[in-house]
């Protein structure tokens, strides 16, 4: 069931002292108080937040949740239950403060999670460094620039960010570029833009070496979330790394624009061989479906390209604040993307359950970017939910130090995430070298007038006062003196006192939120025989469709089909099952080689090549069987000395589909496969390691078959 949520500006209640931040079936949000159902938590003095909250309701929450995800058999044990209490104020942190206390007190626990994270002069590096740039990106770097400096020269060995799974087949450590900007323009140091931009300079250009599809323009790799909760069972490690992720891509693209920007401010020329508009239209081309109105988490399939049947909100949250997704499709993606009554799923539709928000570290991270960008396409709905999705968590979990037993609390990152909303949102603080601009976003539940004191930017200290709410700003003082625009600057050092006038402007509204499971059947199984195929796992009456060469192809009604003529070129086949809200995964995909395929043997020299003639020049397919138990390995295909592309050779993992059982009997794995051009006659094949991958595998043998 999909419904509007509806958001009030105001209610009664004994609790209720402010106009209703937000209010649905799940709990009621106000400026001093959360209520959900018997559970109440607010504060009287912005030091302490007072909660009913119990163990045994605590358990009821867990139960819930459990039961609506599917995975009553897996359930959490909660530890923890300490309450918060202020600590002495630390004069590197800045101070929020408003009319709504409980919002106060929040955003004072924040700060107090921030100052005690970390040691060694950084923040603790041991979490998901992914997420820890994004925090760093988005708060942290204003909060504090030298722990977040100092935690930035950790991620660095040898002039590059170290791989974040210290196996290098991502391009999720790419989010390093958006985190050392932000540190560059909360201190305008010169010396240190100067190490950020050889560390991105050399980290960018063995991404796109590794990573990069010749063929889409877009680039492949893992995403760092678990495996569990965005893949079908049957993808193994070199399915994972073949797959092109809206992250990874975003993540790049920002980057290039990070190196741009990097050199300006140093007055270098720009002499990088990235094109980023290209690599923005590929991400706008293959990864948005026009249908759903968002973007796919990723395109999979070993020759031909599907759209993955789940949405990555993290990316898209980063692809509206960026610039990826504009305008119309911006609105449209935050608009009608589904969340939940509490809160953005990272993941829509899950694929596997994930744990409350507490054991979960992108979670946070997701909340405060789908703020921002709600606040970016103006859509105050959204923002409102939210918002409060974060500021409920907050008063019900972290207020009591509640976490998983035998997770690490993520503290730290939802601290940054409040934040984020506090100076990036309500604030409307945009970061630049030579100053801040300010486009708040003050949801019209929240009256009055707010402050934040104590903001360190270069060598001045701002003191920022905003009246109103809405989105239109109508004035802007420094020191009682009226200026234009939305510009502060902060090149002269000293105390500023800004105050700022907002008003309710021209606001969008709209969110669709589910309140019941929407997840898509699994994907089917398949046996594949020569001329025909078997759908194991039939439902009878159910919905499949053949996949056929990347295309949803017709409709089959019975559990066996003939395989289609596949003529005189390769043909990737399979089978997915559809209900009412959309198509499964794919079954694993089915090759079927074109008549002139043939192998030839390779030696293991430094640099491997075949040789081959074909009577046909054009588009046809590589692939090599290789042994490799250790860690990840690639090798850079070339034809006639020009680059074609990578083939992945990731050690084994070990899930039992009947490919790795085959697999494991012979020792043998089948790496991607690579579109190469052949011209007619003769040509060479050149396999070489990047600079950058360990020699880790062997391969045996080359295939060739036309496309």
């Amino acid at each position: 069931m999909v419904v509007v949520l509806c958001m009030i500006a105001s209610c009664t209640g004994s609790h209720v002292k402010h106009n209703a931040i937000a209010r649905n079936d799940a709990y009621l949000l106000t400026g001093d108080s959360l209520i959900e159902g018997d559970i109440v938590a607010t504060t009287a003095n912005r030091q302490f937040i007072e909660s009913t909250l119990t163990h045994e309701r605590l358990d009821s929450i867990i139960d819930a949740y459990a039961h609506a995800t599917g995975n009553d058999g897996k359930r959490i044990t909660p530890v923890g239950g300490h309450p918060w209490h202020k600590g002495k104020d630390d004069e590197r942190f800045p101070q929020y403060n408003s009319r709504e206390r409980l919002v106060d007190a929040i955003s004072a626990m924040s700060v107090d999670h921030i100052a005690a994270a970390g040691s060694g002069g950084g923040f603790d590096t041991q979490s998901d460094t992914l997420a820890l740039c994004l925090a760093i990106y988005m708060s942290l770097a204003h909060l504090d620039a030298q722990r977040s400096m100092a935690t930035l020269k950790a991620m660095v060995s040898n002039g590059r960010v170290q791989p974040f799974d210290s196996q290098h087949m991502s391009a999720a450590r790419l989010a390093w570029a958006v985190a050392a900007w932000e540190v560059y323009t909360a201190t305008a140091s010169k010396q240190w833009l100067a190490y950020a931009h050889n560390v991105l300079d050399t980290t960018l250009s063995d991404d796109c070496a590794m990573l990069q599809d010749y063929t889409t323009h877009l680039m492949h790799g893992t995403t760092g979330y678990r495996a569990e909760a965005l893949y079908p069972t049957w993808m193994q490690n070199v399915d994972i790394i073949s797959t092109m992720p809206l992250m990874s891509n975003v993540l790049t693209w920002k980057a290039m624009n990070v190196l741009n920007d990097m050199d300006d401010e140093l007055q270098a020329s720009h002499r990088h061989p990235y094109d980023a508009a290209r690599l923005k239209a590929s991400i706008n081309q293959q990864l948005w479906s026009e249908v759903r109105g968002r973007y796919s988490a990723y395109l999979y399939g070993n020759i031909y390209n599907l759209r993955a049947p789940i949405t990555d909100n993290l990316a898209q949250a980063l692809a509206v604040l960026w610039g990826i997704a504009e305008d119309d499709r911006a609105a449209t993606l935050i608009k009608h993307t589904p969340v939940t009554l509490v809160g953005v799923p990272v993941l829509f539709p899950l694929n596997a359950s994930i744990e409350p928000y507490f054991a979960c570290r992108e979670w946070p991270m997701a909340q405060a970017l789908w703020v921002m960008a709600a606040a970016a396409v103006g859509n105050d709905d959204m923002v409102r939910a939210g918002m409060a999705a974060l500021l409920r968590a907050q008063a019900l979990f972290m207020s009591r130090h509640i976490t998983p037993q035998g997770k690490p609390r993520n503290d730290l990152l939802t601290a940054a995430a409040n934040q984020a909303i506090m100076l990036r949102v309500i604030m409307g603080i945009n970061f630049v070298p030579d100053g801040i601009e300010l486009n708040p976003h003050i949801p019209t539940a929240l009256t009055g007038s707010r402050s934040l004191t104590g903001l360190h930017h270069g060598n001045a200290v701002i003191n920022l006062t905003i009246v109103g709410n809405g989105n239109n700003l109508t004035d802007i003082t420094i020191h009682g003196k009226s200026i234009e625009g939305n510009f502060v600057s902060s090149t002269g050092g000293g105390i500023y006192t800004v105050k700022a006038t907002v008003k309710p402007g021209n606001m969008g509204t709209g969110l669709t939120v589910v309140t019941t499971s929407v997840a898509p059947p699994p994907p089917p199984d398949v046996m594949w025989m020569p001329d025909s195929g078997f759908v194991t796992d039939f439902v009878t009456g159910g919905r499949y469709m053949m996949v056929s060469n990347g295309r949803f192809s017709y409709s089959l009604t019975d559990i066996a089909f003939a395989i289609p003529e596949t003529g005189n070129h390769t043909t990737e086949l399979s089978v997915a099952m559809a209900n009412k809200y959309g198509f499964s995964f794919m079954a694993q995909p089915h090759v079927i080689a074109a008549g002139d395929a043939r192998s030839i043997a390779l030696n293991n020299d430094t640099v491997i090549t075949a040789d081959i003639d074909v009577s046909h020049g054009g588009q046809y397919l590589l692939q090599v069987d290789y042994t490799n138990h250790t860690r990840n390995d690639a090798l850079m295909v070339s034809v006639n000395t020009h680059p074609q592309g990578m083939l992945f050779m990731p050690a084994t993992h070990g899930n039992e589909s009947a490919h790795d059982l085959a697999a494991e009997s012979t020792g043998k794995q089948m790496s991607n496969f690579v579109t190469v051009l052949l011209m007619s006659g003769h040509n060479v094949i050149t396999l070489s390691r990047p600079h950058i991958a360990s020699p880790a595998a062997t391969a045996h043998s080359i295939t060739i078959m036309s496309r």
